[in-house]
């Protein structure tokens, strides 16, 4: 299998999961051109979407791998732009430079911090470091366990050379924070407490008059809400039963069904990694609307990218996150 794709963070829901890892997938334009202000960016962009190319539920080859181990190096607190007060976790000897790597850490954390505006991420009150190797899973996003209306951002440092990656990479994860942090889905803390606890979250989805996002209730004026309503009810049932497939001892049973719902449905998202969750799928497709231009068709998974330009709020929010990519890359 394709494993760019690597799943870090799992949260059960009702008989589906929401899985917070890296999406890399294929996307229908090649060449971009990109309007006004970020003219000069057109190569960068081109660049990250490119970096994101290829099926991730396409299995090739030896079907059996092995998730790589993952270490925690440390753990930071944040305030604002700074990270503070460093907490070494127990790691191999042969991760011991990296650990002691600050700068590294510190250049990881600067990527993120200049491609997403402060005001834009003051929900975030962790940062960890940490590496399963390079190209496994480049970072993710979780709730904090003592407060789920904030969150912690995980960027592994094996993975700054491959910049377009990880700017791709940050920014789906970003999305998770825009489209499920607590002005958008009320936290709550005994999901957070207790994940795995499917009849709890049975009753919660059930009580939820809105979209339900698997770590809470949405709003009804929130992103989740409006673009699953949107998009996904006309195929929600159809794509439940696909995703039951992932508690069967055969993942490959899993994978295929979601890659065929993909073929299947391939006008609706942008890659078919967006399959796997309608959380995934906002991700994906809020990551497009950034580093693609603006769609010009109206296939479902342009209207995908499109709808975020009905918010002002996150037009403006992709013109900072492109001027902070290309300065990047300058």
């Amino acid at each position: 299998m394709n494993k760019n794709l690597t799943f870090f963070i799992v949260l059960v829901t009702v008989g589906l999961s929401i899985v917070f890892g890296i999406a890399l997938g294929r996307f229908t334009l090649n060449k971009l051109s990109v309007e006004t202000a970020n003219s000069a960016c057109a190569v960068t962009m081109t660049d990250i979407i490119a970096s994101a190319q290829g099926d991730v539920y396409v299995i090739e080859g030896n079907t059996e791998f092995v998730e790589p181990q993952s270490y925690y190096l440390v753990t930071y607190l944040v305030e604002g732009d700074e990270i503070i007060e460093p907490v070494l976790e127990p790691v191999p000897n042969n991760l011991a430079d990296e650990q002691k790597d600050i700068a590294l850490q510190t250049e990881a954390w600067d990527v993120f911090t200049t491609i997403v505006p402060a005001q834009d991420r003051q929900m975030l009150v962790q940062y960890n470091v940490f590496t399963d190797g390079n190209s496994n899973t480049l970072a993710a996003v979780d709730q904090n366990l003592e407060d789920p209306s904030k969150w912690i951002l995980e960027i592994d440092i094996a993975d700054l050379a491959d910049r377009d990656a990880l700017l791709f990479t940050l920014i789906h994860e970003y999305a998770h924070l825009l489209t499920l942090n607590a002005t958008q889905v009320i936290p709550d803390q005994e999901i957070v407490d207790d994940p795995m606890n499917v009849a709890m979250l049975e009753e919660k989805a059930a009580a939820c008059p809105n979209y339900f996002a698997g770590t809470g209730c949405s709003y009804p004026d929130s992103y989740i809400h409006t673009f699953y309503n949107r998009f996904w009810v006309d195929i929600n049932d159809e794509w439940k039963k696909i995703d039951a497939l992932q508690y069967s001892e055969d993942d490959m049973l899993y994978f295929d069904g979601l890659y065929s719902f993909y073929k299947t449905h391939q006008d609706q998202f942008v890659d078919d990694y967006a399959t796997t969750h309608p959380a995934e799928d906002i991700a994906e497709s809020f990551t497009y609307f950034v580093f693609a231009p603006k769609p010009t068709g109206d296939s479902i998974k342009e209207q995908k990218i499109a709808f975020f330009y009905e918010y002002p709020e996150l037009v403006q929010l992709r013109e900072n996150i492109l001027n902070g990519a290309c300065s990047l890359k300058e």
